[in-house]
């Protein structure tokens, strides 16, 4: 039987894939020159929400899941575009993986289990940014992951990967042209130059920034304690990715 709100499904999640994919992860990480700057930063225990910049192709996030789960033994529950999960096939492979349509209401349900959770607040309008806007970030008016830390009572810890941006080299807005072609577009239209439709192979370095707990201050409404939140959040990953 059907369940009657999907959202309540149980969890698709195997927590031995990561495990068994392992030798194939190192060897991508071999690949692309891998290295992570204060892994040590990542909780060992308990819920946090790790925020990420989001470049063109997102072997980076891959890549750092698999070193924290090297280390720690923890997977990270990456929120997704609500896009891929209108996808049966995708959404059914990305499930197994653990990642989870991105909501406040799946973070919180992976919060309660103790897990980490990664979002990428800029979206795709941030990835398909063109080159000339790299290690920038779109976060203008996202500030619902500042608001869920609050609500959930969980750290930010930014995660920074500046060279994510020179896997493709994108020509132009990916989602300026699809308006200008289409109106408003849930899809980007890129142009980048890349080995053909592989990515470049350049070095990915993650750095970890501390974590940021979500404190309100004193006669500080909620909406501006989310606002505050989000913009130190906003300038810690603006420096770690001006790190070369």
């Amino acid at each position: 039987m059907a369940t009657l709100f999907p959202e309540d499904a149980p969890d698709a999640f195997e927590p031995d894939r990561p495990a068994r994919r392992a030798r194939l992860f190192a060897r991508v990480a071999r690949l692309f020159r891998h290295e992570v700057v204060g892994l040590e930063r990542v909780p060992l225990d308990g819920p946090a929400l790790l925020v990420f910049n989001h470049g063109p192709f997102p072997i980076d996030a891959a890549l750092f899941a698999h070193a924290v789960h090297a280390s720690q033994g923890r997977w990270i529950r990456f929120l997704a575009d609500r896009l891929l999960f209108e996808q049966p096939r995708l959404a059914a492979r990305a499930r197994r993986w653990g990642v989870v349509e991105g909501s406040h209401y799946q973070a919180r349900r992976r919060f309660q289990a103790n897990e980490l959770v990664g979002v990428f607040p800029g979206g795709a309008r941030e990835a398909w940014k063109p080159h000339r806007e790299a290690r920038t970030v779109r976060w203008t008016g996202r500030t619902g992951f500042a608001r869920l830390a609050f609500k959930a009572g969980v750290p930010i810890v930014p995660v920074a990967c500046p060279a994510a941006d020179d896997l493709y080299i994108v020509l132009n807005d990916g989602y300026a042209t699809a308006e200008r072609f289409f109106g408003k577009s849930r899809l980007p239209l890129p142009l980048f130059v890349g080995l053909g439709p592989l990515p470049l192979p350049v070095r990915l370095v993650h750095y970890v920034g501390s974590p940021i707990h979500p404190t309100p201050l004193p006669r500080e409404s909620g909406e501006q304690a989310v606002e505050r939140l989000h913009r130190v959040a906003e300038d810690a990953m603006r420096s770690l990715l001006a790190r070369k």
